[in-house]
């Protein structure tokens, strides 16, 4: 990962400088809650995405990442990244001719965690009301989608 740049991804909104996420996901595709920079509730969605690791490093252990030291709170996609390279390899072990459509390797920087997401695209949609209501606005719409999930739910 020689090359590799950070470019912050303009969606309209910034993120709060406290607290963090709640993700949720399943196999097709990953949102985060948050509170954006006006502490206004915001669900960012990565569509279509095959990986995601979130939590740890908090701002305080930022400083010691490689790649994202010294970055500010926000959203970033990465560019020049081999996070999907290392997959599909990995993938052709069992699959020697698969080849995947390219996914892009998001990043969320918060106060108390970060995530990073390998999805084809992100959007983020602002939502008026509280954050409790939104999260269940969420849910209910992940319940509901025609996508095969390994969530357990009945027929609406």
């Amino acid at each position: 990962m020689d090359s590799v740049r950070l470019e912050e991804v303009d969606l309209g909104m910034e993120v709060a400088t406290t607290g963090g996420g709640m993700l949720l996901m399943d196999e097709h595709s990953s949102s985060v809650l948050i509170m954006n920079a006006e502490f206004k509730p915001a669900v960012v969605r990565f569509p279509g995405c095959t990986q995601v690791k979130f939590g740890y490093p908090n701002d305080e252990a930022l400083a010691g990442h490689p790649l994202y030291g010294d970055c500010s709170y926000g959203i970033y996609e990465v560019i020049g990244s081999d996070w999907f390279d290392v997959l599909q390899e990995q993938n052709r072990v069992r699959f020697p001719d698969s080849k995947w459509v390219r996914k892009r390797h998001f990043v969320i920087i918060f106060h108390e965690s970060m995530g990073e997401f390998l999805a084809d695209d992100i959007r983020v949609e602002g939502f008026d009301g509280e954050f409790d209501d939104m999260a269940l606005n969420v849910i209910r719409g992940a319940l509901a989608s025609d996508m095969p999930s390994l969530l357990p739910h009945e027929e609406v």
